[in-house]
């Protein structure tokens, strides 16, 4: 039987990292973060009577669908809000803007509840059980959303945009549907097969949806006037949709009209702001280029997500990428309202 390769003093698997990572051309630090978060995926999937959830996200993107060649570090989780048996429909005609606030603060509260409750214990119980050459530290933050797993690094060396720790990211204010199963394995299982590794089987939130979620969070942000002060690991988001919308994913996504629709409804609801313009997403002004003067700052963090190896030598680059995502935008913005072209002119008047 296969020995654990988590179960290796620090030296031996700081060892076979660097010995792969010369073989591979792969960083040691992404091989070994890689296969931590499969096993934080492995401890959150295989907890007995789980809320009901899906993994999503650039993770899943890469991870399962192979639809994105870079390197993804989060794990971003949906837990169903429906299953938290509430008993208000925010959908309701008569549903004002207040009680749907309400509802949204006791959701995030239920779903700060089992992350404190639920998640931690697990992730803590897991790390214990596994009892890996080294420390590990769970931190959930303020709101009670997110979780920072320190993992017990083996590697020492400093790398500044790949930290030693998965950071996991909880919503309860969407559904999981539609969803598929899927065994989600660390790559090092295919670069060095004498050893064992952390295997998941997940529940997965389609990727045609991902897509959606991406476009829309992308229109967001181009509206919230905030990225020339904090573009800090957003600019994978262009990168993750420009890749979908290439595949056969993003095509299927693209004919799947409804689909936005119910993304944008959920959207409307959950994650209502004055700057949204969720609407616009429906009637052929989706922004998905940020203005000229928010480009640097997010090209420097493009570029610096590049130069980490995150993303494949042959990444394309920054003003390739924005070009390529200009020409989404207008696809799209045709495709809901033929009367527009791209940034939102009439054809009729260009």
């Amino acid at each position: 039987m296969a020995e654990p390769f988590l179960s290796l003093s620090a030296r031996e698997r700081a060892d076979i990292l660097r010995t792969v990572a010369a073989r591979s051309g792969r960083a040691a630090v992404i091989l070994e973060k890689d296969i931590w978060v499969c096993w934080v995926l492995q401890a959150l999937f295989s907890a007995p009577d789980p809320h009901p959830m899906a993994f999503k996200g650039g993770t899943s993107l890469s991870k399962v669908f192979g639809v994105i060649d870079r390197f993804s570090e989060d794990v971003d989780i949906t837990l169903d809000y429906r299953a938290f048996n509430d008993g208000f429909d925010p959908f309701a005609n008569d549903a004002s803007r207040n009680q749907i606030r309400r509802f949204t603060e006791r959701l995030r509260g239920r779903v700060a509840g089992y992350v404190h409750d639920v998640v931690a214990p697990v992730l803590d119980a897991a790390a214990e059980r596994l009892a890996a050459d080294g420390r590990h530290e769970i931190h959930v933050d303020d709101t009670g959303e997110t979780i920072r797993f320190a993992y017990p690094t083996a590697l020492e060396e400093p790398y500044s945009y790949v930290r030693s720790e998965v950071l996991l990211e909880f919503g309860g204010r969407n559904v999981i549907d539609p969803n598929e199963e899927h065994v989600v394995v660390p790559d090092m299982a295919a670069l060095a097969r004498e050893l064992d590794y952390p295997v998941a089987e997940v529940t997965v939130l389609s990727p045609a949806r991902t897509f959606w979620e991406k476009a829309t969070l992308i229109h967001v942000e181009c509206h919230r006037r905030r990225l020339a002060s904090h573009p800090d690991r957003l600019s994978r988001h262009w990168f993750d949709l420009a890749c979908l919308a290439v595949h056969d994913v993003g095509r299927a996504a693209l004919s799947d009209r409804r689909l936005l629709e119910d993304v944008v409804r959920h959207k409307k609801v959950f994650f209502h702001a004055g700057y949204a313009n969720y609407d616009r997403c429906l009637d052929g002004r989706l922004r998905l280029v940020p203005d000229d003067d928010e480009l640097p700052s997010l090209r420097s963090d493009y570029d610096a997500m590049r130069a980490a190896a995150i993303v494949a030598e042959d990444a394309p680059a920054f003003d390739t990428l924005m070009e390529e995502i200009g020409d989404l935008e207008a696809n799209v913005n045709v495709l809901a309202h033929p009367g527009r072209a791209k940034n939102g002119q009439s054809l009729e008047t260009t």
